[in-house]
């Protein structure tokens, strides 16, 4: 078997490596974030339209690795979406707690918010405007929406909801403070993301560089290209050497997802 012939096998073969290496539990929030982006509600356990049966069950595992890496560069797309959620929610606190301010009853108060909300996010709270409307408790259908990515400021919106009308609290003061705590924590993730996108470019970068010494290598009449995928032992170099490149990516993305995880699960979201 020639090495051009040999190619395509060991393609296939770096692409079950990065299938198996990339973490399972993305598949589960990417697709949420797909249906955000495509404006389709989540779908609970009972709901008639979920498959329960996960998608890369059903895939060979050399069709793995595209799928995965298509996932994993929506999530980069759609994190911008997901922080415009976030401060719609701090900017909904805020319209509330004016409108309360302002001498109107809650529920009205935060019906007269939703209006006044980002579109994407007052789609969302249609069924808390229902419920406003209807006279019911407007708990349970902030807690159901804030299941939704971006969206979970509302579970402690809910909270506030639920202690102020047992305890006859100003309701007024308890979003005030709300909507400063959810501010703090946006600037605070930011300011995360910011300090973390230094050691994503430079993996990204350390990444790209061997490609770019294989041009100039093949500019300069080095013959590169034919002796990785022309002998067996240039074959054998561009295994090891795209399997450690996909490792490396691979441990600084997973160090970069746990010091965000971290901050998350001390923040509550």
């Amino acid at each position: 078997m020639s090495g051009w012939a040999a190619a395509p096998l060991l393609l296939s073969a770096v692409g079950y490596v990065l299938a198996q290496s990339l973490p399972s539990s993305a598949t589960a929030r990417l697709r949420a974030l797909c249906r955000v982006a495509a404006g389709t509600p989540a779908r609970g356990p009972g709901h008639p339209g979920r498959r329960d049966r996960p998608l890369d069950g059903q895939a060979r595992p050399w069709t793995l690795a595209p799928v995965r890496i298509g996932r994993h560069l929506l999530h980069r797309l759609v994190g911008r979406d997901l922080i415009r959620r976030r401060r719609a929610v701090v900017e909904l606190t805020r319209s509330f707690a004016a409108e309360l301010r302002a001498g109107r009853a809650p529920a009205a108060a935060l019906e007269s918010a939703i209006t006044d909300a980002d579109p994407r996010v007052t789609a969302e709270l249609a069924p808390v405007t229902a419920a406003a409307r209807a006279g019911e408790d407007l708990a349970p259908a902030l807690e159901a929406t804030a299941a939704l990515p971006g969206t979970a400021g509302l579970r402690y919106l809910a909270a506030c909801w639920r202690v102020t009308a047992g305890t006859g609290a100003g309701l007024a003061d308890v979003v005030d403070r709300l909507s400063e705590s959810l501010m703090r924590e946006e600037e605070l993730r930011q300011e995360l993301t910011a300090h973390l996108a230094g050691p994503r470019t430079t993996a990204l970068l350390l990444s790209v560089l061997p490609v770019a010494g294989l041009a100039m290598a093949s500019l300069l009449g080095g013959g590169a290209l034919a002796f990785l995928f022309g002998t067996p032992l240039g074959l054998a170099c561009l295994a090891t050497g795209v399997a450690l490149d996909v490792l490396g990516l691979y441990w600084t993305d997973r160090m970069v997802r746990r010091t965000s995880a971290s901050f998350t699960s001390r923040a509550g979201r």
